[in-house]
């Protein structure tokens, strides 16, 4: 029992860690697109970042484990 009570914490502080990762990730492409905006073709390129995400997002559909930004309440980075 003790073993599984370690492995759960090692589990939750990792799960923690990632979570905090990505949020700060979150915030640097927020801050990119901005930048990119300011650009005469940056909104264009923006799109075809996402439409490319969201293939390879539909590609990948039910091979991996991670959950979709909207399922864990973050921001789309659309």
């Amino acid at each position: 029992m003790i073993d599984w009570e370690r492995e759960n914490d090692l589990l939750s502080r990792a799960c923690d860690e990632l979570l905090e990762q990505n949020s700060l990730l979150q915030q640097e492409i927020e801050l990119l697109c901005a930048q990119l905006r300011r650009h005469p073709a940056g909104e264009m390129q923006i799109r075809e970042a996402r439409r490319q995400m969201d293939e390879l997002m539909e590609a990948s559909r039910g091979h991996t484990p991670l959950p979709t930004a909207a399922r864990q309440g973050l921001p789309a980075v659309y």
